[in-house]
């Protein structure tokens, strides 16, 4: 598929490729952009309570929204709560937004907030943990209490898969009603979904009147599209083919900071996993300028953080730099007693040092087989398990493994938020997590979360960061986006702006 797709971009930016190249292909209707997502993983959330429909996934579609947002700077901004302020040690006490309406007329106020948060199984975790009960003050103002002191709450809330549906509704909901910018108007699941321009919206209009998102999980599909003039934009370009396309006039490449961090993860039930040598050996073999090179044709930036470094401030810069380093991992193995067999893979008595790798459908296959290569050089066998859906990829943690490939991704404004959810190694990493959480200064935050950053990935080696990877997108001349987000399930698309 992939030659084929070259091959079509290198006939249309020489000219030959349909045409007099000028053209993608007809537009979509009059105001509307067509987009070509990732796989659509809304049927695997469940129904009801626990449905993520329209706020999840790669995919926050604009139909709903949390009590706060998070700006591309990883800030918290005002949303349906106009304002907050802390009124007790466990207490933040939020102002609501007057005069919003639910996509079917419907007044937004506490009622809606309080059933968003209590009346439903889901909420995201960074919360839940934390959260005792949700109080009505008046119509528009809500109490949320905590059972014990967590600063960062208010960062937590902006997470897309906390959204205020209206009292007694879900996600999936028939019709499903939200207060964002993009109101349904056609789902369906696995195929595609139609949202338009809500006119009552509260904040700025989107400047697109509809916008018609196909799912496509292979990203060579969803470029073949794209050229073909089936979309106007593609999600999640694939990295190696941004060239191709900002070479060829018809099209243009818009690329959003890092949001998300391509890392390997090590499974401490597996005795590999638990050897310390090994996790070391591991992080010292893998050269990342090269993994940024060759797997996201320089589409993002050498791993150092498991976060991107804006949330961390000032302070990523006390995070040591992972070291490139086999000849010191191939002496660490030998000390560890892992020396090279016959056939160049490492031993100890009858057991050889052989992983099983395992990666989902939004990391790159040739990531894994990079890694697998540098791993075989220091003398690690490397068996590549990478899923092309969730549900194989589910199917593949349950088989067994020894470490994954995953790309976590910044949806929390709080600096700390992907190192606390992590299980603590130590009293010390646990002391970090509850600094972070009861910080009073952002600055105290990041300095903690850059600290938990140092200790997994440069003490304890649990972590080992590959690449910052940018979210790009593919889009038809004449099609803009202003302000792509780096958390791209943020992104609410309401600067998509579609050709005239």
């Amino acid at each position: 598929m992939w030659a084929v797709v070259l091959a079509a971009l290198a006939a249309a930016c020489s000219g030959d490729g349909g045409d007099d190249g000028s053209s993608a292909g007809p537009p979509g209707a009059p105001g509307e952009v067509r987009i070509a997502i990732s796989e659509d993983i809304w049927p695997l959330t469940g129904e009801g309570p626990t449905s993520k429909h329209f706020a999840a996934g790669e995919l926050n579609a604009g139909v709903y929204e949390p009590l706060l947002s998070m700006g591309p700077d990883f800030t918290v901004r005002p949303g349906l709560a106009e304002r907050w302020e802390m009124v007790g040690p466990t207490t933040w006490r939020f102002h609501l937004r007057p005069g919003v309406t639910f996509h079917d007329g419907r007044r937004f106020g506490a009622d809606d907030v309080v059933w968003s948060w209590t009346g439903r199984q889901f909420m995201p975790r960074s919360v839940s943990a934390t959260l005792d009960k949700v109080v009505k003050v008046d119509d528009l103002t809500v109490d949320f209490v905590s059972t014990s002191p967590n600063l960062r709450l208010p960062e937590q809330l902006v997470h897309p898969e906390g959204p205020i549906v209206p009292k007694d509704a879900h996600n999936d909901s028939t019709p499903p009603v939200g207060t964002g910018p993009f109101k349904v108007v056609d789902y369906q699941p696995r195929r595609q979904l139609v949202v338009e321009r809500f006119e009552g919206y509260w904040g700025p209009k989107a400047r697109a009147a509809r916008l018609t998102f196909r799912f496509m999980p292979d990203a060579d599909v969803r470029l073949e599209a794209l050229r073909r003039g089936e979309v106007d934009v593609v999600a999640g370009l694939p990295r190696e083919s941004t060239a191709a396309v900002e070479g060829d006039r018809r099209f243009h490449v818009v690329r959003a900071p890092a949001g998300a961090t391509q890392i390997l993860s090590f499974n401490a039930a597996s005795p590999f996993g638990a050897d310390r040598a090994v996790r070391r050996a591991v992080s010292l073999a893998v050269d990342r300028p090269k993994y940024v090179a060759d797997v996201l044709g320089g589409n993002g930036e050498p791993g150092r953080w498991t976060s991107p470094p804006a949330v961390l401030g000032a302070a990523a810069s006390t995070v040591p730099a992972p070291a490139f380093d086999p000849p010191e991992a191939r002496r660490i193995l030998d000390a560890a007693g892992w020396p090279a067999g016959a056939d160049g893979t490492r031993m100890n008595g009858p057991r050889r040092l052989a992983m099983v790798l395992i990666g989902g459908p939004l990391v790159p296959e040739a990531g894994m087989r990079l890694v697998a290569a540098q791993l075989k050089d220091i003398g690690v066998e490397v068996t590549v398990r990478k899923a092309f859906d969730i549900r194989t990829g589910e199917q593949n943690r349950d088989r067994g493994y020894d470490v994954e490939l995953s790309v976590p991704n910044q949806n929390d404004a709080n600096p700390a938020f992907l190192l606390t959810s992590r299980t603590a190694p130590d009293p010390e990493y646990a002391a970090l997590a509850e600094r972070a959480i009861t910080a009073g200064t952002r600055e105290e935050v990041q300095r903690a979360a850059a600290a938990m950053t140092a200790m997994l990935v440069t003490r304890d080696f649990s972590v080992v960061p590959l690449a910052g990877v940018f979210q790009i997108y593919g889009l038809r001349a004449g099609v803009e986006l202003a302000e792509p987000h780096p958390s791209a399930i943020n992104q609410t698309w309401v600067t998509l702006t579609p050709s005239s």
